[in-house]
């Protein structure tokens, strides 16, 4: 999951907490509100919508603050109160935004009946999903360079879901015997074929996406649950 990140360390958007008449000079400000805590969370939650956007659209290069706060129709200044600069906000992007995509992909799949029910429900939904939030491809992609460490977490927490869903799988009498070793390979190359399947299948032109088309989801599910040789395992020492 994603680190909670506290918006803006508690400090308040609109000015400082009121002070009794006559005490403003060195008073001491009060603690902020649950009000106010709550309109910095959305806040916070605000700018890293917005920077997804902005990046979706101009790039990590081209996402300015002051593109991001007029994108989240927040003033300038007030992003300060909740990122010390442009790479801190970076930095938390892909986890942030990512981690909603992998949870609705887990909420997709919650209480299927196979393997298969599994990986059909799953390559849907993260197809849907990116279909409605074209802007977190090019989040992920580019935040190798510009943000390598979200994006080396994000991946591996990518592979951890996956592979706990697999060994669930294998529990279950699902999946062939493979050691879990074997395990975070079938899941590397699970997640790989779903990201050329996005490249080649699933793009309108520019940065649209679309929802993968069934025949190329039957395609993917026949290879992973039938594997790819035409002789069957019993026959195959026979030619």
């Amino acid at each position: 999951m994603s680190e909670d990140h506290g918006a803006g360390k508690g400090v308040a958007e609109d000015g400082p907490a009121e002070v009794p008449d006559g005490k403003a000079s060195g008073a001491r400000k009060r603690p902020s509100t649950r009000r106010q805590l709550a309109k910095n969370e959305a806040t916070r939650a605000a700018l890293i919508e917005a920077a997804g956007r902005v990046v979706g659209q101009h790039g990590y290069a081209g996402a300015s603050i002051a593109r991001i706060t007029a994108e989240a129709g927040i003033a300038h200044g007030a992003f300060y109160l909740h990122f010390a600069s442009r790479q801190a906000l970076f930095d938390v992007l892909l986890l942030e935004i990512g981690n909603d995509m992998l949870d609705a992909i887990s909420a997709a799949i919650r209480d299927s009946l196979s393997l298969e029910e599994i990986e059909r429900r799953g390559i849907t939904a993260n197809f849907a999903y990116l279909a409605q939030r074209p802007e977190i491809d090019r989040v992920m992609n580019e935040a190798e360079v510009v943000a390598p460490e979200a994006f080396t977490r994000f991946m591996q927490q990518i592979q951890e879901r996956y592979r706990r869903s697999l060994i669930r799988s294998r529990k279950a009498g699902e999946l062939r015997g493979f050691s879990d070793e074997e395990i975070e390979v079938v899941a590397a190359l699970l997640t790989g074929a779903r990201s050329y399947l996005l490249r080649l299948f699933a793009r309108s032109g520019g940065t649209d996406i679309h929802p993968l088309a069934e025949k190329h989801i039957d395609v993917y599910l026949d290879v992973f649950l039938n594997g790819l040789s035409a002789r069957s395992p019993k026959n195959k020492n026979r030619d």
